[in-house]
């Protein structure tokens, strides 16, 4: 009779006992991975706020009962079947903390592994060697998701690779917990790989004949799934469809070829777009643009872009033409006007363009016809203000490649950027030059919230007088994405004395530009919220024809992982000058 008094006494609620308030539960023993899962399975970790407030000591009692067979359930995933758990509870007057020792004890592991794939593919290198790399292997600890994720992987690239007729026959997995040991069992029939059948196209607003130039696999070639993905990012650049959908139907398969259903929805057919900027290198203004998607049944392209600003405005015209012959891309015709301000300096260019771009792997690729004609300030006689023009007919070739885990945000990215470019007296140049310029660009995640930014960038000049080529083939450093702290183009061979400005009676000291250029930049990153973070960095780099001496920028940054890209506050000081202050440099966008 008095211990049917005590469990009423003690299972009635607040209104006859103590009430307890659970502050805390505490794991022991454990790594962050398997705390986690642990507490995903213990019933006290799921009592909402106002439960934890009015614990009696009976409710206590009878989760701590369970808890040792919850806690191993958590831990069997990870191949731990017999751990020890020991639980304690710590009192404060009503507030309690229950505390969780554990000992994991010995863990069961592999003692036979047989993964077999018999039929044709067991003859796919590719497959061999997912069989191969099967885990957990033998004498390893069985971790029921490592074992999940080789199983799927097997499955997926049979799938991937065109196996569709194959079929998992064997599929045992036998745990002897008196002896810690896990037998793994798995065999798949692989059946006869299929093979690539015709791509069928609907919903194109095209003539017959142009996407289908896009396709990377011809009729009778093995399946691969990877192929199909190459289509549809192809389709995608394009910038043609608001919906693609790239299907294989292996159900209407004939003599082992599998046809492609590639299912389009036309995207509007044009864009207007209009806007106020602000730039830190640019100053304030305007932009606005116009896009034809499409202009015929022939695929043609049209773009008119302006962006007019303080410091520099350009406006853009281009017609493109498919180029999806070899590499997907585009025939252009370009024709471009600028205006740009920069320390004093202004230049005034307007430049026809025929190019050829491509995608291939990774690597963005144009190779182009220009002629540019431009106006410029030069020192003339008496040191002062000049007016000068400058012809220029030069090929150029440009490769780009990125390669990243994400595309606005990644932790692990690498990216370069190569650019020739020369012209000739000739082929109707003013000057022989010969321009080379690389960029490299390096990112890796340091820990959950750090990133280390790297960057570096190298050019030179093969000419003899680099001053008789016009401001827009020298290098200079300086601004937003240069060195930090400095002025845009603010960083190069100067004059060494003043020149007086005809027209405003100014008196300044030129710069020249460079005939060589390097600078170099890093940067670390944290982030203290999923959105909201801060970086230091510092930069360094000049542009000289004789002589190197590096320009330092030193700072502090604000990040922000904006719905619409990152944005990057940079607040900077460059060194060198005594009257150099405080710099804001503001950009948008990702950093490859």
């Amino acid at each position: 009779m008095p211990r049917v008094l005590l469990f009423l006494l003690l299972s009635a609620g607040p209104g006859l006992a103590q009430a307890l308030e659970l502050q805390a539960i505490q794991i022991r023993g454990l790594d962050p991975v398997m705390e986690a899962n642990v507490r995903d399975y213990l019933a006290l970790e799921q009592l909402d706020p106002a439960r934890r407030a009015t614990l009696t000591d009976g409710r206590l009692s009878f989760y701590l009962r369970n808890a040792p067979r919850e806690v191993r359930a958590g831990l069997e995933p990870f191949g731990y079947y017999d751990a020890e758990v020991t639980p304690r509870v710590d009192r404060v007057g009503d507030a309690v903390t229950v505390v969780l020792d554990i000992a994991l004890g010995e863990p069961v592991r592999v003692r036979i592994k047989s993964v077999v794939v018999t039929g044709p593919a067991a003859k796919d290198a590719a497959i061999a060697a997912q069989v191969i790399g099967f885990n957990p292997g033998k004498g390893d600890v069985f971790n029921h998701g490592t074992y999940e994720n080789s199983k799927s992987g097997i499955n997926r690239l049979l799938i991937e690779r065109g196996y569709f007729d194959a079929d998992m026959g064997t599929h045992t997995v036998e745990v002897t917990r008196a002896t810690h040991a896990a037998n793994v069992r798995l065999g798949w029939v692989g059946g006869e790989r299929y093979l690539f059948g015709p791509a069928v196209f609907e919903g194109s607003q095209f003539a017959p004949g142009l996407l289908e130039r896009l396709v990377p696999w011809r009729e009778g070639q093995p399946y691969e799934q990877a192929q199909l993905l190459r289509l549809q990012q192809s389709l995608t650049d394009l910038d043609y469809f608001n919906g693609i959908n790239v299907t294989p139907e292996p159900e209407k398969a004939s003599d082992g070829k599998v046809p492609v259903k590639v299912a389009l929805t036309p995207a509007k057919r044009s864009i207007y777009s209009a806007g106020i900027r602000y730039g830190t290198d640019s100053g304030a203004g305007v932009s606005g643009r116009v896009e034809r998607r499409w202009l015929n049944r022939r695929g043609h392209k049209a773009l008119a872009d302006a962006s007019l600003a303080e410091k520099k405005s350009d406006v853009i015209l281009q017609y493109k033409v498919p180029g999806f012959a070899l590499l997907d891309g585009w025939y252009t015709l370009g024709l471009r006007a600028s205006d740009e301000k920069f320390d004093e300096i202004n230049s005034q260019l307007a430049e026809l363009s025929l190019t050829r771009s491509g995608r291939w792997r990774h690597w963005n690729l144009l190779a182009g016809m220009y002629y540019q004609r431009e106006r410029y300030d030069a020192i003339g006689a008496g040191l002062a203000k000049d007016t000068a023009y400058s012809s220029l007919l030069y090929p150029s070739l440009w490769a780009e490649y990125k390669d990243g885990d994400d595309l606005n945000y990644p932790r692990s990215a690498r990216g370069f950027t190569f650019q020739v470019r020369g012209g000739s007296k000739s082929l109707a140049s003013d000057v022989d030059f010969l321009s080379l310029r690389a960029e490299g660009r390096y990112i890796r995640g340091v820990g959950d919230s750090n990133r280390l930014l790297l960057r570096a960038e190298l050019g030179t000049l093969l000419i003899n007088d680099y001053l008789s080529l016009p401001p827009s083939q020298r290098f200079y450093a300086g601004g937003d994405r240069s060195v930090r702290g400095f002025g845009y183009k603010e960083i190069g061979e100067r004059l060494g004395m003043t020149v007086t400005d005809p027209k405003t009676g100014r008196r300044f000291d030129p710069v020249f530009g460079g005939k060589h250029l390097a600078v170099g930049s890093v940067e670390f990153e944290h982030m203290f919220t999923p959105v909201w973070g801060g970086a230091v960095f510092v930069d360094a780099g000049d542009a000289w024809d004789k002589k190197f001496e590096a320009r330092v920028g030193v700072g502090l940054g604000l990040r922000w992982r904006s719905p619409v890209g990152p944005v990057r506050v940079d607040i900077a000081r460059g060194s060198g000058d005594a009257n150099q202050g405080l710099r804001l440099h503001l950009v948008i966008g990702p950093e490859l």
